[in-house]
């Protein structure tokens, strides 16, 4: 049975009479016959199975509920899946955000123009509870929004025991240009700033998880540069380039930087090197390798080019003033253009880069290995002085001068091969002499042009010079430094002294010529002079000819002929009994144009710690030609002193003769001069055995000449002697005389002993004081007895000799007297020539 309420039946028929009503509006009215045959056409079935009106409302209302429950499923399903990732979200955000990777090593393996094959090993500081499996990974790179390139990783997993990630991935560039851009500007600017879109496949913290993606902004400015020290392998050069023009050096650059972990190899590149925005150099590098335990091998070839205008010489000219005056040059490197660079296989865009960017590189000099260069005097291989003269004049005293020309040979060392010229065209100092703090206290007053550097060979050089006066003016409140200054040097053995100024300089090189003015100068000269330096007369006898030296054995020539010295007055000025003053003119003749002047000096003079003489000069000018030259000499007496004895017998013997020289109060009136010598010392070795045999530069004239003849008479057994007395001013007495001859130094031909003073005949002149012996004048001996040796060889050797000369070596002790000095003279003559007669 089937209920139906009125109300539903009401609506029913309102819903009919409405449907009614609007066909009625919307339709025209048909026949009966019209409408069953519209109906026959439009609904098939129709008649079959006429529509009831009551099944209608039925039908919809199980539609909307059948569309409810599938909308609230969906809800359902959907607040689920939220629910879900809602609950994975703290361990998405944990192993995304919680862990940041660090860097453990990393390799660049290869860089191409489409794409870049990198390695690298991340590490994650904090564990994980379990391992993390991501499929798949993508992270793109843009820069000022234009993409630049992307690089993908899947399938690898965080482990929790051991948090680390081996990638082996390739960086594909997809866009040429803005990889360039951002090279050039993180170049340049030591910063990246990059937007990275990061797309990661979260399935692996759960199964059902979405694909993420994250944007990021990366700004961070680049770590400064480390400082590393490096040394130079294979050096070879530099040499004129003839391809290239200019100069080229190779060199293999080795250092070891403070990553560890990280390697690469790099292509060669091709860098210019800038200063004061002109291109003065251009490097080529590589290929770079980098070792992950930090070690770097850079080959590299340097071409310094060729100068091609005013501005490319006016910016050498400033690099060097900067690097000699201590400053740090501020260079400036890019890389070449990159279709002038074609010998490099490296990628397009990082050519393109490097030579967009400007990277500026600081040098600083103070830093620069000097390696070890040999001193001075080993570089000076030979000096010919044409002229040379010099002066210090009391009356100036703090102003001495001197003049000199010549020219130098000077070779430096070339281990690499180098091969280029340089030269120097002119050179004009402008000098100052500073103590060791710097402190100005005299100028170096030199000529406008005083030298030439010429190459004769590969760093082999001709250093001609003429300098009409160098000089020395010390500034008037500047003269205790000056003294200091002298006294360390001469006292001390140390010479400290600064030369600090500016040279203007004219180079001739092979990148062109090249002119710096004011170019900073400042040499620190320390050295000590010790007592294995040898003196210039020590080194001249080594040689073995008229060559001196500087002292470290280069060869010191004398342009015409060698200077000739002879004793000509000595004159005796007074006596006492421990005091001889006397004046002993020395001529010299000069050939060449050597000279000096000098007001006036004296030093002491001793031997063994004895003081035995004070010698000096006044008014010392000696110039080319002939001269003069007064000694002023005061002889101090010891008699009794076996040292005095010892002094004669080693000068007479030919053995060297060491003697001490040493200054002392009012020794000179050249008062800076006066101050240095008061404590000064210095010991000389004279070899007299090379004096007078043009050793050492000079040549001793004719000596005077006291012995004059020895005649020995064989049946007598007497033998007599002619002497002249050569010195003026004073009595001299021949008093006694103790001899033995030999022969060859081993043959005993006999002794001699005589008394002049009791033994002397009456016919011979004599005095109580012994044998006068006149001034310049000959005088004859007596016949003195002669014990002669009992070996028939010594009497073999004399009769052989008769009415001819036999050379005699005589050891003799005499006893002299002059004016009122005694003197005790021991003396070994050499080969003195003896008449044999009947």
């Amino acid at each position: 049975m089937t209920v139906h309420s009125v109300a539903d039946d009401t609506d029913a028929a309102s819903v009919s009479t409405a449907a009614a009503a609007d066909n009625e509006e919307q339709e025209p009215l048909l026949s009966p016959q019209q409408s069953r045959q519209l109906m026959q056409t439009d609904v098939p079935g129709a008649l079959e199975s006429p529509l009831r009106s009551d099944a209608v409302p039925t039908f919809a209302k199980r539609l909307t509920s059948l569309l409810g429950l599938c909308l609230a499923g969906m809800c359902m399903l959907i607040g689920v899946y939220v629910l879900y990732i809602l609950v994975h979200i703290p361990k998405i955000m944990l192993a995304v955000h919680g862990s940041d990777p660090e860097l453990d090593a990393a390799s660049l393996i290869d860089a191409a123009d489409e794409s870049i094959l990198l390695s690298a090993r991340l590490r994650f500081p904090r564990r994980r509870r379990r391992t993390v499996r991501i499929p798949f990974a993508n992270v793109t790179v843009f820069h000022k929004g234009d993409s630049v390139g992307w690089l993908s990783a899947r399938d690898f997993e965080l482990e929790a025991a051991n948090p680390a990630v081996e990638l082996y991935e390739v960086f594909h560039i997809v866009d040429q240009q803005a990889m360039e851009r951002l090279v050039s500007e993180t170049v340049e600017q030591r910063r990246i700033a990059v937007e990275t879109r990061v797309a990661v496949d979260m399935s692996g913290f759960g199964r059902f998880l979405p694909m993420v993606t994250v944007r990021r902004k990366v700004d961070f400015a680049l770590p400064p540069p480390p400082s590393v020290n490096y040394t130079l392998n294979g050096i070879s050069g530099p040499s004129v380039d003839e391809k290239n023009g200019g100069v080229t050096a190779h060199a293999t650059v080795s250092a070891t930087i403070p990553y560890k972990g990280v390697s690469a190899n790099i292509d060669p590149l091709c860098f210019d090197i800038s200063f004061c925005n002109t291109t003065i150099a251009t490097v080529f590098a590589g290929p770079v390798t980098v070792s992950s335990s930090g070690d770097i091998d850079l080959p590299s070839v340097v071409n310094v080019k060729s100068i091609a205008d005013d501005k490319h010489e006016a910016a050498l000219a400033l690099l060097v003033r900067d690097i000699a005056g201590g400053k740090a040059a501020k260079l400036a490197v890019s890389g070449a253009e990159a279709s002038l660079c074609h010998s490099t296989t490296a990628p397009l865009w990082l050519r393109r880069a490097l030579s967009k960017a400007l990277i500026p590189v600081s040098i600083d000099s103070a830093r620069l290995p000097a390696g070890e260069f040999p001193a001075l005097g080993e570089l000076v291989k030979e000096m010919v002085v044409d002229r040379f003269y010099a002066s210090w004049n009391a009356s100036r005293g703090f102003s001495p001068w001197a003049a000199v020309s010549g020219q130098t040979t000077v070779q430096l060392p070339n281990p690499y091969g180098a091969n280029f010229t340089f030269e120097i065209e002119s050179l004009v100092p402008r000098m100052q002499l500073v103590d060791d703090k710097r402190r100005v206290f005299a100028t170096v007053d030199a000529p406008a042009i005083p030298l030439r550097m010429l190459q004769i060979s590969p760093l082999t050089y001709s250093v001609q010079y003429d300098l009409d006066r160098i000089g020395v003016s010390v500034a008037e409140n500047r003269q205790k430094q000056f003294t200091h200054t002298m006294q360390r040097a001469l006292v001390d053995r140390h010479l400290l002294v600064g030369i600090n100024g500016t040279l203007d300089v004219a180079l001739a090189t092979s990148i062109g010529r090249l002119r710096i003015d004011a170019l900073p100068f400042y040499k620190a000269i320390d050295h000590v002079f010790s007592s294995e330096d040898k003196t210039t007369s020590e080194y001249a006898a080594d040689q073995g000819s008229t060559a001196l030296t500087d002292g470290h054995g280069a060869n010191m020539s004398m342009t015409s002929g060698e200077p000739k010295l002879s004793v000509g007055r000595i004159h005796i000025t007074d006596t006492s009994e421990h005091l001889v003053t006397m004046e002993i003119d020395v001529d010299l003749d000069n050939p060449f144009s050597y000279g000096a002047y000098l007001s006036d000096m004296a030093m002491h003079i001793g031997f063994a710690g004895l003081r035995i003489a004070r010698i000096g000069v006044k008014e010392l000018a000696v110039g080319q030609g002939s001269n003069t030259i007064t000694i002023y000499i005061d002889f101090y007496n010891h008699p009794e002193d076996p040292r005095q004895k010892m002094l004669f017998l080693n000068a007479s013997s030919g053995k060297p003769l060491t003697i001490e020289l040493s200054g002392f109060p009012n020794c000179t009136t050249i008062a800076p001069l006066e101050a240095s010598l008061r404590g000064f010392t210095q010991s000389v070795t004279i070899d007299p055995s090379k004096l007078g045999n043009g050793h050492g530069g000079l040549a001793l004239g004719q000596l005077p000449k006291v012995l004059r003849e020895v005649i020995f008479h064989v049946f007598s057994l007497t033998a007599e002697a002619t002497v002249v007395n050569p010195v003026s001013g004073a009595g001299i007495w021949l008093q006694a005389i103790e001899a033995i001859g030999y022969h060859n130094g081993d043959i005993p031909l006999g002794t001699l002993s005589y008394n002049f003073m009791t033994d002397t005949p009456r016919r011979t002149p004599a005095s109580s004081n012994g044998l006068l012996l006149p001034y310049n004048q000959s005088v004859a001996t007596p016949r003195l007895p002669i014990t002669a040796n009992e070996t028939s060889i010594g009497w073999d050797v004399v009769r052989r000799a008769i009415g001819g000369t036999l050379d005699v070596d005589v050891f003799t002790n005499i006893q002299v007297l002059v004016g009122r000095a005694q003197f005790n003279v021991t003396a070994m003559g050499r080969n003195a020539p003896v008449k044999i007669r009947f």
